[in-house]
């Protein structure tokens, strides 16, 4: 069974009767293009929402306050006639599928809004209309106005036109990126950093942010970003120390494969440094590692950071479940979780990814017994 029909089987089950939800379309990666032509046809747009609705934080908050929220009747009846297609940014094969139509996100979960034109079989062929990254509070409206003919890279290039300052320059980058075009977001980016006004901190700060944004997360061209990083740090040796720029060399190791070298770096900058957050970089790293080479290691280190930093315990139970969900334990996960749950008040802000990610192991649990 393809992945999509196993998360919408988990979350028919916990809804119970149907109501105002929004209607996703089942697909496969072998009926896309009859999808697209058919959607083409009769004139019909094409939602695409890319998530991770099993550790997502903005796609949990997504999945509950709007997408499969039966009191959402508004949004449902908004988008009643779309063709609606959820997929998984980051797992097999849904990745692979986004990769191959040739759409490009900077995060999930990202939401595309396209207008498929006749004799086009691939979703990256079609119009993009809007590129929603994240759970914004301005989704719907965002939508809306796409909808209704609003065009936020030419908005962003009027702001520019307008103003021309170091503010509308990063406004007229992130929509690029916003619409998976790297090559556009790194032209601005370098007019971005012949600013002038700039303090050497900015001119550091956005040189970084034109490969982690262009070539890491939407390209996701891991070699090239580890020559552009090699090269960042010789411009900005200060920056050295930037956890941001060790977390990016990891990644891209750990995708090229290159375990040895990125062991060494996750543990002379992760482990040793005794820092909790630090360490839930680590975690997260191995979680999110397309191999499952450093969860043997990282599942006992997570159980030692729950004793280790008691002020952090719920962060790393939930740090705990995410990596032996992962291994396929879930009835321990499911534990860890409710530890999560239960460690913060009702009113803290990640108390709905944690039970979230509670009810998604469950419905896993309870899907695999019957």
């Amino acid at each position: 069974m393809h992945r999509l029909a196993i998360l919408l089987a988990f979350f028919v089950l916990a809804a119970g009767p149907a109501a105002a939800e929004v209607r996703f379309t089942p697909w496969s990666g072998e009926s896309l293009a009859g999808l697209v032509e058919e959607a083409a046809a009769a004139d019909r747009l094409v939602m695409v929402v890319i998530t991770q609705p099993d550790w997502c934080p903005g796609c949990i908050q997504l999945d509950r306050e709007l997408l499969r929220n039966p009191a959402a009747e508004e949004f449902a009846a908004f988008t009643r006639d779309w063709v609606i297609l959820e997929m998984l940014g980051y797992d097999q094969p849904d990745a692979g599928v986004i990769a191959a139509q040739g759409l490009g996100f900077l995060g999930t979960p990202t939401t595309l809004l396209l207008k498929p034109g006749a004799g086009q079989t691939k979703l990256g062929e079609a119009r993009q209309l809007a590129a929603v990254v994240g759970y914004p509070e301005d989704y719907v409206a965002r939508l809306e106005a796409a909808v209704a003919g609003h065009d936020a890279i030419a908005a962003a290039q009027a702001q520019l036109r307008e103003r021309n300052d170091v503010e509308s320059l990063q406004g007229l980058a992130d929509a690029f990126l916003e619409a998976g075009d790297a090559a556009a977001a790194r032209r601005v980016y370098q007019s971005l950093l012949w600013r002038e006004e700039l303090s050497e901190d900015q001119r550091r700060g956005f040189a970084l942010d034109a490969i982690l944004g262009p070539t890491q997360r939407v390209e996701k061209d891991h070699r090239r970003t580890l020559q552009e990083l090699d090269a960042w740090v010789t411009a900005y040796p200060e920056g050295r120390d930037a956890p941001a720029y060790h977390y990016a060399r990891a990644w891209s190791l750990l995708w090229l494969d290159e375990l040895e070298q990125a062991r060494a770096l996750i543990r002379t900058e992760f482990l040793d440094s005794g820092d909790p957050d630090s360490l839930a970089s680590y975690l997260y790293l191995a979680f999110r590692s397309p191999t499952d080479a450093l969860l043997a290691d990282a599942e006992p280190r997570a159980r030692q950071a729950i004793e280790q930093f008691p002020e952090h315990a719920a962060r790393f139970h939930a740090a705990h479940g995410r990596l032996l969900r992962r291994m396929g334990r879930l009835q321990e996960a499911e534990a860890a979780f409710s530890q999560a749950v239960a460690g913060v008040p009702a009113d803290h802000p990640s108390r709905g990814t944690y039970q979230g990610q509670l009810e998604f192991v469950r419905k896993e649990l309870a899907a695999a017994v019957r």
